[in-house]
């Protein structure tokens, strides 16, 4: 998958402590195939689960469903604007209202 984040969001995410990362988890439950992230959730570093991968760019570490690039087409640029990550890639904008959660 190509993960990319704009400057704009990459500055947001420096607020991240060390040995920590961002999952990025599917909503499983939304009938909405394409606003189903709603929250980045920042959490302690763990072991990965058999269905997850970790992606890193510079230097923030997310995790992700093995299934979540399919979601996105196998691209995904995250922005920040209007004090909301969106989600979206070239051909279009996935979801512009995107929290970050601390747990």
């Amino acid at each position: 998958m190509n993960l990319t984040l704009t400057e704009p969001a990459l500055n947001k995410l420096t607020d991240i402590p060390p040995g920590h990362l961002v999952q990025l988890a599917l909503d499983r439950g939304s009938c909405d195939i394409v606003n189903n992230v709603y929250e980045m959730k920042v959490i302690p570093s763990r072991e990965l689960q058999a269905h997850e991968r970790g992606i890193e760019y510079k230097g923030v570490t997310f995790i992700v469903d093995d299934d979540f690039e399919d979601a996105y087409d196998h691209e995904l640029t995250i922005d920040f604007q209007k004090n909301a990550f969106v989600f979206k890639n070239k051909n279009q904008t996935f979801n512009n209202r995107v929290g970050l959660r601390f747990l």
